[in-house]
Order: structure tokens, then C-alpha cells, then sequence
């Protein structure tokens, strides 16, 4: 439903335009950039969550005991996460241009660590890779104002854009490998993966666009999203290679919650299974992008 009134006032604002614009010009600039958001609890709080659950252990008569095991990797921020599309221009006067476009982001994190875990009772040591990978589409519309201008040289410019985040993914892979003991060469893999709802999001910027022919030229602009609100994980699913026969029961770091249906965190420091905290996703963040302005 979203989506249908952006459509709808994307519609009306391209007919004031085409109205307006007797003599307006059209330009296609495809463009490649970077973008880090703060995403709220899945960085400050899901990347430190641990792997913990409950081990059957057998000690040195032979006996089984339960015993809870805690193997923290803890994922480092997102680094800058490549943000790609493509943007339409149409003149409206010398001061105002109306912008349409839309693009995909997408950032990784991934993380090492070593330690010991227990399969079937026996202790051994592993090795593990957690990665992470967060992704979106987004579609945004708005107008460029502009403040400087020298006619087939330069301009510089202030825009203000309304997006729409959509096709917001998170999955995340854990892998241990056993390198000791009776489980030697054992790899057992993880995989969670969870979308988000859509969000609306504000995105003003300053620019410089820089004319090498008369019909193309080339800018830089660096703009901060806002955000209307944070919003939840959902859609939970996880894929777990453990077995019943492996007398492991894990405690992942994250779970879809029973009653809400959103993702939750595991505490760094857990004190049963159900030591969860909903996580809620922020994209305010600071975006930079090139671009190649084509006129036609």
C-alpha cells in the first residue's frame, strides 16, 4: 500500500513537471557509491551476540554431564557497503530540476575465531567464520535545486529526495570446523536469514556536477539519509547442521520471536534460551556517490 501512493504522487509530480517544463531537458546518469547506516541493535547488539547452548559432556569416568558452552565471535561494523543505479533528470528552469531513480546497496562483515567446542561429548577445537551480509532496493523521486551555475562548465547543487527502502534482506552464515579429537574434519554450518518491511526515508545532499562536453559531465554528491521510523526483522528462518545424535543443543544469536514473529538478539552473556531482546534496524547514515551525467 506504501508503494502504491509513492507511485501515485510520483505520477502527479511527473505530470506538474511535464507541464511546467515546456522547454525541459532530460539526463540519464547512471552512478556507483558508498553508504554505511547505523542499523541500530542488528550492529550494536546481533554482531556481538554469541553461539551458546547446552553440551552433553563425558568426563573422565565416563559419566555424561550437561554443561552450557559459550563461543563468542563477535562480527565487526559493516564496512562501507557499494551502492549502485541509476537517476533520470528532467529540466524544469535553470534553478530546478526534477530527479527519479532508484538503486541497490548491499555491505559485508565477516569475522574469525578459534576456540573449543564439543560434539557428541568429546572436547575438540574449532575454528569458526561468521559472516554477514545486509542488502535493500530502494526507488526515490525529488528535485535539485541549484545554487551555483556557469552554463557548460559547473554547477552546484542542493537536491532533497523522498526514497522508499524495500527488499531489505539479512542473512547470516556460522561455520565450525573441527580440527581436534574424534570430531576431526567436521564441518557443521548455520545459516539465518530475515527480511524487513519497508521504510520511507529523507535524503538531502550537496553536489557538484562538472561539464566535459556539452552532453555529458561528471559529479560528486554526499547526502545523509532520515529515516521516519526503525524498523523489525521478520521472517525469520534458520538452517542448523547439528544433530540430535551431536548432544548439542544450540542457542543461536538470533531467533524469530514466538509471540511478534521479529528477529531477536541472543545477550552477550546468556542465562537460558530464552535471553532474547528484539532488534530493531536503523538506516540513518551518511551517503557518497560519482556520477556520469548524460544529456539528451
Amino acid at each position: 500500500m506504501l508503494r502504491l501512493q509513492v507511485i501515485v504522487v510520483l505520477w502527479l509530480s511527473l505530470s506538474f513537471a511535464q507541464a511546467v517544463a515546456a522547454e525541459s531537458r532530460l539526463s540519464v546518469a547512471p552512478y556507483l557509491g558508498v553508504y554505511r547506516p547505523g542499523l541500530g541493535d542488528l550492529v550494536d547488539k546481533e554482531f556481538k551476540a554469541p553461539v551458546a547452548g547446552i553440551v552433553d559432556v563425558i568426563d573422565i569416568t565416563g559419566s555424561t554431564v550437561r554443561s552450557q558452552v559459550l563461543f563468542p565471535n563477535p562480527l565487526p561494523k559493516l564496512g562501507l557497503g557499494a551502492n549502485a543505479g541509476l537517476e533520470f533528470l528532467w529540466k524544469l528552469s535553470d534553478k530546478y530540476e526534477f530527479i527519479v531513480g532508484g538503486g541497490t546497496w548491499e555491505a559485508y562483515s565477516r569475522a574469525l575465531a578459534e576456540g573449543g567446542f564439543y560434539l557428541q561429548g568429546e572436547a575438540s577445537d574449532v575454528v569458526n567464520e561468521r559472516t554477514a551480509k545486509v542488502s535493500y532496493n530502494e526507488f526515490y523521486f525529488g528535485f535539485k535545486y541549484n545554487l551555483l551555475r556557469s552554463p557548460k562548465k559547473y554547477k552546484a547543487y542542493y537536491r532533497l529526495t523522498l526514497n522508499e527502502i524495500f527488499d531489505i534482506d539479512y542473512r547470516e552464515d556460522l561455520i565450525f570446523l573441527f580440527t581436534s579429537g574424534v570430531a576431526e574434519g567436521v564441518k557443521k554450518s548455520m545459516i539465518l536469514e530475515s527480511q524487513a518491511t519497508g521504510l520511507m526515508m529523507l535524503q538531502p545532499g550537496f553536489g557538484l556536477d562538472y561539464f566535459v562536453r556539452d552532453w555529458l559531465s561528471f559529479g560528486f554528491d554526499v547526502s545523509y539519509m532520515i529515516g521516519f521510523k526503525r524498523v523489525n526483522l521478520g521472517n525469520g528462518t534458520s538452517k542448523v547442521d547439528f544433530l540430535s545424535t551431536d548432544a548439542v543443543s544450540i542457542w543461536l544469536p538470533q531467533r524469530v520471536d514466538p509471540v511478534t514473529g521479529n528477529l531477536q538478539y541472543l545477550s552477550q552473556n546468556p542465562v537460558d534460551e530464552n535471553d532474547y531482546s528484539p532488534i530493531k534496524l536503523s538506516f540513518d547514515g551518511w551517503k557518497s556517490s560519482f556520477k556520469m551525467n548524460i544529456y539528451f
